[in-house]
């Protein structure tokens, strides 16, 4: 796997998203629903970045991107690059210095971004991009996809944080959604990249 510089990266106008997810043992469904992520990405000519693993619902956002015939970068701390963890099939992979410089690494590449169920590295990197786009700083669309309700506490904290004054209400986040499709649109719409960036397939019937 070559690493392709950054510059080269931001040159492409391929929309590019990356996804936030987790990696350790999920749910049947929520693997099911990661992996027709995957696939809608790859139909969709989107180049998916993430965290660079096999296992997980890494592992199956990858794997079904890659099959479905997409371009999918992986970026992965130093400490984190073995041969258990690092998916061997990437079409591109960065490995980094540590977690900080993958979350940097995560948004600088990226046109958007979509989170799905995840834990705490999943939350933290949740936490930078509204942190940064609170202040006006790398600001990136971002969609958070509520698979079986799973962000449903997360929501909650929002709009209890909206309501007490602590959280701009529009960071660039559309909240409530758990359907992929409208989620993309509404990431790729918010991009400022042309509407061809985005793709539709011809035998497009959604994700199921």
């Amino acid at each position: 796997m070559r690493e392709l510089t950054r510059t080269a990266l931001h040159e492409r106008r391929r929309l590019r998203i990356a996804v936030f997810c987790g990696a350790g043992p999920a749910d049947p469904e929520y693997m099911r629903a990661v992996a027709a992520t995957g696939r809608l990405l790859a139909e969709h000519n989107v180049h998916v970045v993430y965290g660079g693993g096999r296992l997980g619902l890494m592992g199956a956002l990858a794997d079904s991107a890659l099959a479905a015939g997409g371009e999918v970068t992986g970026v992965i701390p130093r400490a984190l690059h073995t041969v258990g963890i690092t998916h061997p099939g990437l079409s591109r992979l960065h490995v980094v210095p540590d977690m900080a410089a993958r979350k940097e690494r995560l948004t600088d590449l990226a046109d958007g971004i979509v989170a799905l169920p995840g834990g705490l590295g999943t939350l933290d990197e949740l936490a930078g991009v509204w942190a940064a786009a609170a202040h006006g700083n790398r600001a990136r669309p971002v969609g958070l996809l509520n698979t079986c309700g799973y962000y449903n506490p997360l929501l909650q904290f929002l709009h209890t944080a909206v309501a007490a004054g602590f959280l701009a209400h529009h960071l660039g986040l559309r909240l409530d959604d758990d359907d992929p499709i409208r989620l993309l649109h509404y990431v790729a719409a918010h991009t400022g990249l042309p509407a061809t960036a985005l793709r539709v397939p011809a035998n497009a019937r959604g994700v199921t």
